[in-house]
This record gives structure tokens, sequence and C-alpha cells, in this order.
């Protein structure tokens, strides 16, 4: 009688519980995910950009914050003189987040790195990783957009423009 009915309230609870917390993750979740896909987006321009070594398109995908801070386009031209031959393909790349602030189940911040692996020129040479990190949600607008790009290969970075606390 009355300690199955107060086991079942119990039962209950947990479950309510349970399923609360799966419908705010589920919910960040969603957010993460659709962030994630427009950013695969801007990845396939931003190397487009690179390939046609497209130092204005580059320039304009950084944050004003990181415009204000350093001239790119010297950055970008000594980015390039380091690569050996032009960049012509990937063998693949992945978005992953570095930092996340949630406030009131909103995402208030967001910042997403994205890794190109195999970065091949048409001289045959082949690089470890090009990555670079973006803001893809924050509550400063200076602060949105690309902030920090590395070319690195066997351990070391050939190349780093901008920067991040990563």
């Amino acid at each position: 009688g009355e300690r199955t009915h107060q086991m079942k309230k119990k039962l209950l609870c947990m479950v309510m519980v349970l399923l609360f917390t799966l419908s705010i993750s589920g919910c960040y979740f969603m957010q993460y995910s659709k962030l994630k896909r427009k950013e695969s987006e801007n990845a396939k321009e931003f190397f487009n950009y690179l390939k046609d070594e497209d130092i204005d398109g580059l320039v304009n995908m950084f944050s004003d914050d990181i415009r204000d801070s350093f001239d790119l386009e010297e950055c970008w031209e000594e980015f390039f003189d380091v690569v050996d031959g032009d960049i012509e393909s990937y063998d693949r790349y992945h978005v992953t987040y570095l930092e996340q602030f949630i406030d009131d189940g909103k995402i208030t911040r967001c910042l997403l790195k994205v890794e190109f692996s195999g970065v091949t020129t048409d001289e045959g040479v082949e690089y470890d990783t090009l990555e670079y990190q973006t803001y893809v949600v924050h509550s400063d607008d200076d602060q949105l957009g690309l902030c920090k790009i590395r070319l690195r290969d066997d351990d070391e970075f050939l190349s780093v423009i901008g920067r991040s606390q990563f």
C-alpha cells in the first residue's frame, strides 16, 4: 500500500528530473549541431580562399578585434611565403568545440576549432594540419569570426596568425 505508493512517487520524480535534464541537453545538442553544420560551410569557403590565395577573402573572415590588432594582409603574405607551393587539397577536416558558455539555456559564447589534415600543395608537400579557431557565438560582436590560424608540421608551428586563449 503506502510504501509502494511512496516508491512510485520517488520513481516518477526521478524520471521527471531525468527527462528534464535530457530535454535541456538535447536543446544544447541541437544548437551545437546547428553551429557545427554552419561552420562546415565556412570551412569550405575558407579553404577555397586559401587555394585561391584570396587574402581579402581570408582577412574578412577574421573578427573585428583581430583585424584591428594585426596587419592581416602582411600576415597572410608571410603565411603564403612559408607554404611550399600552392595549397591544393586536404584529406579531411573536422570541427570541434574549444569552449562554450551557457546562460539561461542559451549558448552565449562558443569557440570552435576547424582542423584540416593532410594539407597538400602542388609541389607535393603535405602538412600535418592547418587549423583555425573561430567564435561563432559571442556576446561581443567584435569577437565574432576567426581569431587564430595555425599551420603545423612535425609538431612544429610553421605559421601562426592571430591569437586566442587556446
